[in-house]
């Protein structure tokens, strides 16, 4: 869908929140997470809760992906057969 200057979609189909969200989840795409956070304002509970769980999902992987790894055999091991 294309806005005007100055147009702003109001309604946002479930697909869309859904790709966004895997965007965000998968690739940390700063516009997706935007998109979703606009969605958490849907009138619709189910469109806000799928936005909110993803919004949050992704922003857990960001936030664990960013934490430094443990290096040595040990922590080569525990990934072996934890991960």
């Amino acid at each position: 869908m294309f806005l005007g200057a100055g147009e702003e979609e109001t309604e946002m189909d479930g697909n869309y929140v859904f790709l966004c969200g895997v965007m965000w989840c998968r690739f940390g795409q700063q516009d997706a997470g935007k998109e979703l956070l606009r969605a958490t304002n849907s009138v619709d509970p189910d469109m806000k809760a799928l936005a909110w769980a993803m919004w949050a999902k992704g922003a857990r992987r960001l936030r664990d992906l960013e934490r430094p790894t443990p290096s040595g055999s040990h922590a080569i091991l525990e990934g072996n057969l934890c991960g």
